[in-house]
């Protein structure tokens, strides 16, 4: 059986072209899915970008906030204690919508630290500075009113001294055997009684050596810190330095150790931080830690860590470790990049501290020589004016004096010098709109059992120390003298007193003054078994 096929057989060009137009198809195909993957890519890429933006933009406003609360947190401290958000302090921060920010103060400007995103592709970080606000401090008032004792030559505190406000020397150095309620600045500084505390802050432009005593705020110090091996030796804030910083014996630290340009040094049994208060210590140079030294806390050196002791916590060294097995935490060598930097001592407080200018005044008038009292006149009297010498009756209880504000102007009495002799009493009168002002060509020479009473009426007095008479009224009275001020023991005094050219004394032994104002001097202090409450001055030269 015969069949019949009616189909047209294909040539080889049709068959060819059509081969072309597959191959044409395939090749679209191929741009179009490349294209496609490009545009998925680009859209990818953008969105990235966009988030990586958008988280840094985040990081930036979110540290600026921070800085923001930190600057509160800083005025809302100093009205409480004039010294606010100390330098070197860090503190994270938590922000009204959770996040969190590490801040820290250098110097004279915080620094804000914030990271968002950190687990994902887009973390962002940003670290922003922001200066510190004056908090409402007068940007032009002398540095000097600022303190109890100021002056260019050294000072001596003696036993049973209490200063109950800051002590500057500008270019000398301070020994302290009694008490400072208040910050200290100076050259060399040294403690040298166990009995002896500062409550405030050190600034050393040389040397602190606290031998003995106690230090409840930090320490700055340009050369160097030796912490004494006495277990009444305590510094319960931080230590900053320039230099090395040693800790001996039974020395006992609570705050963070930080020196930026040289070693650390622990020994005996000292002991630094605590279980529950953890601290860190960070030295550019080595630390080393000997005999039953203890560490709470983080180690960071930039050389090299040698452990004879014991560190509950990290060890982090630029070099070597020697025994790690004393350190109960991690403990990395020869990693530079684990090192937290140290944080420098803030030595901006011991600049432009220049004692101010002197009156330029004479005397010589008549000689003043006021007598004991008479039941007739049982006080002596003097008006304002210029007289030559001024002195009273020795060791006469009766002998009794009255110096006057004035009622249009300054009370102002010029002497060519002024005694006072034992157990005599000083009334103020400080009625008068205006103040009481003395001042001495030569000495100012205060015997032994001086009493002070003060009057703002005119007729009613009360003893300086009398809870009825407000210290601050002190501020209203001003001594200067062009020789040497010597307040005898037993006695009180009241208001500044200011000796450019000489010395200022006052007690002597166990002996004790009690003195409300400033006490400035260019040529030394020498204050024994005294407590000087600081009173700021109204001003220190004639106007």
């Amino acid at each position: 059986m015969m069949t019949t096929n009616n189909s047209t057989p294909i040539s080889a060009v049709d068959r060819n072209r059509k081969g072309g137009v597959l191959i044409g198809v395939i090749a679209v195909m191929l741009i179009v899915g490349v294209m496609g993957v490009s545009v998925i890519s680009f859209t990818h890429t953008s969105e990235h970008s966009h988030l990586s933006a958008n988280a840094r933009s985040r990081a930036y406003y979110l540290a600026e906030s921070g800085l923001r609360y930190a600057q509160q947190i800083h005025c809302e401290e100093f009205a409480i204690d004039e010294k606010g958000w100390l330098h070197g302090r860090q503190r994270t921060l938590s922000l009204l919508g959770g996040e969190q920010v590490e801040v820290v103060r250098i110097v004279d400007n915080f620094w804000a630290t914030a990271i968002v995103d950190a687990s994902t592709a887009q973390r962002a970080r940003a670290r922003v500075p922001m200066p510190l606000s004056l908090c409402g401090v007068d940007p032009n008032a002398p540095p000097s009113d600022e303190f109890a004792i100021f002056g260019d030559v050294g000072i001596a505190l003696g036993n049973n001294t209490i200063i109950q406000g800051d002590v500057a020397i500008t270019d000398d150095d301070v020994e302290i055997k009694g008490d400072v309620d208040g910050d200290v600045l100076a050259n060399d500084i040294e403690m040298t009684s166990s009995d002896s505390t500062v409550t405030g802050d050190i600034y050393s432009s040389g040397l602190v050596n606290v031998k003995t005593g106690s230090v409840t705020g930090d320490i700055h110090s340009a050369n160097g810190i030796i912490i004494g091996s006495a277990r009444s030796t305590v510094v319960e804030g931080w230590l900053f330095s320039n230099g090395s910083i040693e800790v001996g014996g039974g020395g006992q630290v609570g705050g963070h150790i930080h020196s930026c340009g040289g070693d650390v040094s622990l020994s005996g049994s000292a002991v630094v931080g605590t279980a529950a208060n953890p601290i860190e210590i960070r030295a550019t140079g080595d630390i080393t830690i000997s005999g039953s030294a203890v560490v709470y806390g983080v180690v960071y050196a930039g050389g090299s860590i040698v452990v004879g002791g014991t560190i509950n916590g990290d060890a982090y060294a630029g070099g070597t470790i020697t025994n790690p097995g004393s350190v109960t935490g991690e403990a990395l060598e020869n990693s530079p990049g684990y090192v937290e930097a140290a944080i420098c001592p803030d030595l901006s407080k011991l600049d432009d501290l220049v004692l101010p200018d002197a009156t330029v005044f004479t005397a010589g008038g008549d000689d003043v020589s006021v007598p004991a009292g008479t039941e007739a006149a049982p006080i002596h009297y003097l008006a304002p004016g210029i007289y030559g010498d001024l002195s009273t009756s020795n060791n006469a209880s009766d002998t009794q004096l009255t110096l006057n504000a004035g009622s249009t102007s300054h009370g102002n009495y010029y002497f060519d010098s002024l005694s006072f002799g034992s157990n005599m009493t000083l009334y103020l009168d400080l009625s008068g709109t205006y103040d009481i002002r003395i001042f001495v060509v030569g000495d100012i020479d205060i015997r032994s059992g001086l009493n002070v009473f003060v009057s703002t009426d005119g007729s009613s007095y009360s003893s300086m120390r009398d809870a009825a008479v407000d210290p601050l009224i002190a501020a209203r009275v001003y001594w200067e003298s062009h020789d040497d001020f010597s307040l005898d023991r037993n006695s009180n005094w009241f208001g500044t007193v200011y000796a450019p050219n000489g010395s200022l004394s006052v007690g002597s032994g166990s002996n004790t003054c009690y003195l409300i104002g400033s006490y400035f001097s260019g040529d030394g202090h020498d204050i024994a078994g005294s407590t000087v409450v600081h009173v700021a001055p109204n001003y220190f030269a004639e106007d």
